[in-house]
């Protein structure tokens, strides 16, 4: 009889133990997967940075912080109807998961059929959400993430469709587009935006000095410049400080937040044949991406995205003997050639590998539990 309950006693015993380690590696999973989805996104642009700008910069200036990232891959670029693309198409693709033709924001190849972008889907989550470029912010890449029109040229109108988008930080320049001749800009008709937009809750700042503004406002409006910023020599640390201030207030925002930040003039030097320039702005970028993963590192839960829509110029690096090489620009346009893409943090290893731009939206909805339907 001992014997009996002895052993009845040892299989309870058991099965107490093995529902307690069950029971914990339950948990264990359920936080890896909570550990695995990222409450932050920053997704960062160099506009025209293919292999060869990076490698170029890499000799140019040592490690860069972007190459320290742990994952990697390759991305395609074309568009809906060229293999080259534009920036308009490619960043529709990233932003919004579809392929689009060259020059259309937003939009299906339709010109008319409006398609969701992260930014937009972060805002129906909670999140708060900013866009930021060294270009005015009506240029393409910022101007797919938050409008839908089918001509990227008309930047009148984008800057009329960025008052209604619900973006809550426009941040770098382009404040000529928003305001009349009456008021300092080049619009061309009365409208001020700028002033329908303050009273919608946005706080307008205009310089540097007013950055320290952004603490405690949840909407903004900071363009430095009427036009473009200036190039990476002249404009010093604008860029980063931007990009610093915007991140302390967005991480204010219990629910999270989403940001996209172009390094819009790598690519313009490109087109210019111009690398020492090039090469200045992809470093101005990579210290910004440095700035992100210091930020990331510490927060934990952010997951960090650098990649490029297209490669501007046809750079090759020939040898110019003696060990050294020479800058060779095969065109002052855009190539069809792939692009690098690095990340870091929360699901950063879906990043890896070679996949087309439309699955870098796909997958940043899918993280944040969208799935999207063609």
């Amino acid at each position: 009889m001992n014997s009996v309950r002895k052993l009845l006693l040892n299989l309870f015993l058991f099965v107490l133990i093995a529902s307690f380690v069950s029971c914990q590696n339950t948990d264990s999973q359920n936080q890896s997967v909570q550990e695995s989805t990222p409450k932050n996104i920053i997704f960062l642009l160099g506009d025209g940075m293919g292999y060869p700008q990076i490698t170029a910069a890499k000799y140019a200036h040592g490690n860069l912080n972007m190459t320290s990232m742990p994952y990697s891959g390759t991305v395609y670029t074309h568009s809906h109807d060229s293999k080259v693309t534009d920036s308009a198409s490619s960043a529709t693709a990233f932003a919004c998961g579809f392929k689009t033709i060259n020059g259309m924001l937003g939009v299906l190849p339709d010109g008319t059929t409006p398609v969701q972008s992260i930014a937009h889907y972060a805002n129906e989550l909670g999140k708060s959400t900013a866009l930021m470029a060294t270009s005015r912010i009506t240029h393409a890449t910022p101007a797919a993430y938050a409008i839908h029109h089918n001509d990227r040229g008309e930047e009148y109108i984008i800057a009329e469709k960025f008052v209604d988008s619900g973006i809550d930080m426009l941040l770098g320049a382009g404040s000529n587009y928003f305001l009349p001749e009456s008021a300092g800009g080049t619009r061309p008709d009365d409208r001020n935006l700028i002033s329908e937009m303050e009273e919608m809750g946005y706080l307008y700042l205009d310089s540097e000095e007013q950055l320290s503004q952004i603490a405690g406002q949840d909407r903004v409006i900071a363009f430095l410049e009427g036009g473009d910023l200036g190039q990476a020599a002249e404009r010093g640390d604008q860029a980063g400080q931007l990009v610093d201030a915007a991140i302390n207030q967005l991480s204010q925002n219990e629910e999270g937040f989403f940001m996209m930040i172009e390094g819009s003039q790598i690519d313009w030097q490109g087109h210019a044949n111009e690398a020492e320039l090039m090469i200045e702005e992809l470093i101005d970028f990579d210290g910004i991406v440095g700035n992100v993963l210091d930020f990331a590192e510490q927060d934990g839960n952010t997951l960090v995205i650098v990649t490029a829509d297209h490669e501007t110029g046809g750079l090759t690096l020939p040898s110019a003997g003696d060990g050294e090489f020479s800058y060779n620009y095969s065109t002052g346009g855009h190539t069809a050639e792939h692009v690098p893409i690095f990340s870091f943090g929360p699901s950063a290893e879906q990043f890896k590998g070679t996949f087309d731009n439309t699955e870098i939206a796909r997958k940043l909805f899918s993280i944040w539990g969208k799935e999207i339907q063609e």
